[in-house]
């Protein structure tokens, strides 16, 4: 290696673009994507619940991310839940500590604490209505979603106090579908399904990643996008994951463009002709 010439500097892009450390303010979107974003929009406002499922990779948390930057702080408090594997008492003290809830004394359980935290937000002058979000929340205990859809009602008024978003894989919608969680199922107004990118879309969505990093349009070769566009059927973690890997070997064997020679002797990508 010349110099030990970083990345940045041999490439002259602005930044990695498949890294994860960095923030982007816009992501790629599909039309479909685009059209989610206008229904749970729409929903949230009307105090609806909802559940985003697909396979891993698909772009479900990131999507909702966006959705959540999206909405006006002076009317939505969002409550963001990393991990749905949390126990029953895990998953209440995450949202108490997002809704700056006291959880010391034993005088009151801490659904009810929650409960009348939120009840309290919600009828006051300038009311702030929270959305929670759970990820991975096919590991979700039943119990944690009977307490999560118990916050969601005010009980005097039989109105929505919060809303809920579900985001999980293939398994979460198997869930809810079973007949033990027809109470869940109920609160929830729509189950989305995300897919995978299609072989133009996974095009473009290398292409976006290249334009928002300031990178070379051309860093891939045509036949080279074939190749990992074919490989990673669509999903965008995989694509991340791929073209990281294959950057790298060219920064190391200084090669400007990714061609389908290097992807087949790269031994770090398990990729046959």
């Amino acid at each position: 290696m010349k110099d030990n010439i970083s990345m940045n500097e041999f490439f002259g892009w602005h930044h990695h673009p498949f890294s994860d450390t960095c923030r982007m303010n816009q992501p790629y979107l599909t039309e479909m994507d685009q059209r989610l974003i206008r229904h749970t929009t729409a929903l949230l406002a009307h105090g609806k619940s909802m559940a985003v499922t697909g396979e891993s990779g698909t772009g479900k948390s990131t999507l909702v991310q966006h959705i959540i930057n999206t909405l006006d702080a002076n009317i939505y408090l969002p409550v963001l839940i990393g991990y749905g594997g949390l126990k029953r008492g895990a998953i209440l003290r995450a949202v108490a500590d997002a809704l700056t809830v006291d959880v010391t004394g034993r005088s009151m359980p801490l659904l009810v604490k929650l409960q009348k935290h939120i009840l309290q937000m919600t009828a006051q002058a300038n009311p702030l209505y929270p959305v929670i979000v759970i990820d991975d929340a096919q590991l979700l205990e039943r119990e944690s979603f009977m307490d999560l859809c118990s916050l969601l009602i005010h009980p005097d008024r039989k109105t929505v106090a919060a809303s809920l978003i579900l985001i999980g894989d293939l398994t979460l919608a198997k869930t809810l579908s079973l007949q033990v969680m027809t109470p869940i199922r109920s609160r929830m107004t729509a189950v989305v399904q995300l897919k995978s990118l299609s072989e133009n879309q996974s095009r473009d969505f290398i292409a976006f990643r290249l334009k928002s990093a300031k990178a070379d349009e051309n860093l891939f070769g045509p036949d080279a996008l074939s190749i990992i566009t074919a490989h990673c059927r669509g999903n965008r973690r995989t694509i991340m994951n791929v073209a990281t890997v294959l950057l790298e070997e060219a920064h190391f064997r200084q090669e400007k463009t990714v061609g389908s020679q290097l992807i087949f002797s790269c031994d770090l990508v398990d990729i046959s002709e």
